[in-house]
């Protein structure tokens, strides 16, 4: 899907996804590129993590062991 069907279909903003994706939060790494089921995932992931008081760069940290825990 495109960036703006993801942010459609998951009511975050495109601009917050691009951010999120630049921050390398995504499975996807280029915001030109569709965005699969995985990213939504994660996407939703993400935004629940920033709601509930955690910081982008928290999450820099703590996406990569999600990702390795998911992985197994």
């Amino acid at each position: 899907m495109t960036l703006e069907q993801l942010a459609a279909h998951s009511g975050v903003a495109a601009d917050k996804i691009v951010a999120y994706t630049n921050a390398g939060l995504l499975p996807c790494k280029d915001i030109n590129a569709h965005f699969s089921a995985d990213d939504e995932y994660w996407l939703d992931m993400v935004n629940c993590f920033l709601e509930n008081g955690s910081s982008v760069e928290d999450l820099k940290d703590l996406i990569p062991l999600c990702e390795q825990c998911a992985a197994q």
